[in-house]
């Protein structure tokens, strides 16, 4: 028979690397970002992300194959980078409206809110933390495309003359590609901290971007009222700001086109800054249960 012995080895204090806030940070939003996109989770959750992640590249690809086979010099059929937003269009609205929400709604349901802030994390970290997860996979929808599109023009040298039109280029597609990003992820996060049930917060954003359009459109063209009153359409405003940004107006985007560019710039930080507000007070006032 073996004979058994235990020894008191007291309290062992934890010696282990202690990485702080910002790694917490970092994991929040990778592990964030792989939920949003449906990974390590059952196939029906990977079915809407990866729609719009095709979405919004599939028309770059094809693009891309047309370069490939074009003679040199030939125009590709897009008469703007700025255009190529209105392809997109479609993946960002979905995205915002009903995958953004699994980011931030299920933890409050689940409880988990009340288990990540009794990490190194506070409220705030927690919310950029998410924000930057989310920002992070609309900037690949909104920053990739247009970046193979420039590729796609260089090949098929019909792209910006010089180096220097192709740095300037570059530098509109980036600021485009991130105003979009930052805009839809503060608009799908505030309207989002409304409700714990992903769900409702999905049609409630769904429909709230529906009323803007048809409330911006019909002020002006219905009820014949000032051009300014477009910039309620919270779908256009985005699209119409990065055709500023590229020096140019939407050709189909009246009223919007219509309204001078640096009230369309104004409103767009406008919006971006009271969102971000509202989510961030909304996320301190949230009870957690202890």
């Amino acid at each position: 028979m073996t004979e058994a012995r235990i020894h008191d080895r007291g309290y062992l204090g934890y010696d282990g690397p202690r990485h702080g806030t910002r790694r917490a940070m970092m994991n929040l939003s990778y592990h964030t970002v792989q939920r949003v996109l449906g990974l390590k989770r059952s196939n029906w959750q990977k079915v809407l992300p990866a729609l719009t992640l095709l979405i919004a590249f599939i028309p770059a690809i094809v693009f891309i194959g047309i370069a490939a086979f074009l003679p040199r010099g030939e125009e590709l059929g897009l008469d703007s980078t700025a255009n190529y937003y209105g392809f997109i269009t479609g993946a960002l609205f979905l995205f915002a409206a009903f995958v953004a929400p699994e980011a931030v709604c299920t933890d409050r349901r689940s409880g988990m809110l009340g288990l990540y802030l009794a990490s190194p994390l506070s409220r705030d970290t927690y919310l950029v933390a998410k924000a930057a997860a989310v920002a992070a996979v609309l900037g690949t929808m909104t920053l990739g495309p247009p970046l193979l599109m420039l590729i796609a023009y260089t090949l098929a040298d019909a792209g910006p003359d010089g180096v220097i039109g192709w740095l300037a280029e570059l530098g509109r597609i980036l600021a485009s590609g991130a105003a979009l990003a930052i805009f839809w992820t503060a608009l799908s996060l505030a309207l989002s901290s409304l409700t714990s049930r992903r769900s409702l917060a999905s049609v409630g954003i769904f429909v709230g971007l529906l009323a803007s359009s048809a409330v911006g459109d019909g002020l002006t063209q219905g009820a014949d009222l000032h051009d300014s009153f477009a910039l309620f359409n919270l779908v256009g405003l985005p699209f119409e700001a990065v055709f500023r940004i590229f020096g140019e107006g939407d050709p189909e985007g009246a009223p919007l086109g219509e309204v001078d560019t640096w009230p369309i710039f104004a409103t767009l930080i406008g919006l971006i800054a009271a969102f971000g507000a509202f989510a961030r007070w909304r996320y301190q006032r949230i009870e957690v249960a202890g």
